[in-house]
């Protein structure tokens, strides 16, 4: 499955868990499809359109994966136009963030936690894994 990995850009980075989760969405056999986020930003003058290309790439992707532990606009932005395209949604979080009432009250998202950093490979690898499997009557094969 291709899946946009979404994560705080300007304020709140958190690169080195953007790279855990990228890690984590392949090596469970899928694609992340915004590599750009573990890059470098993109400067001022820069003429790619971040909100048309996210946007897209949100709506584009199978699956959306997103990092909640700290507030930002544009996850938020991502998240709403992944949803609205009827995607799967992963939330991540650190064990007692209180994130956006939007987030806690959406439905069929699934949520993994972590108390430390080096919890959130495992956790979202577990998961994407079971999302993956094949299924017959809610059941893996």
């Amino acid at each position: 499955m291709r899946v946009y990995l979404s994560v705080p850009m300007i304020a709140n980075r958190a690169l080195p868990r953007a790279k855990l989760m990228a890690k984590a969405i392949e090596d469970s056999g899928n694609e992340v499809s915004s590599p750009w986020v573990l890059g470098k930003l993109e400067g001022t003058a820069s003429k790619v359109n971040v909100f048309h290309r996210d946007r897209i790439g949100s709506e584009e992707s199978d699956m959306l994966v997103a990092d909640v532990t700290e507030p930002s606009i544009g996850v938020g932005m991502e998240i709403m136009a992944a949803y609205k395209a009827g995607k799967k949604i992963v939330l991540v979080a650190k064990k007692g963030v209180v994130t956006s009432r939007m987030l806690q009250h959406m439905e069929g998202k699934e949520t993994v936690e972590y108390d430390d950093e080096k919890e959130v490979y495992d956790g979202l690898r577990r998961l994407l894994e079971k999302i993956g499997q094949p299924r017959r009557n809610g059941e893996p094969i």
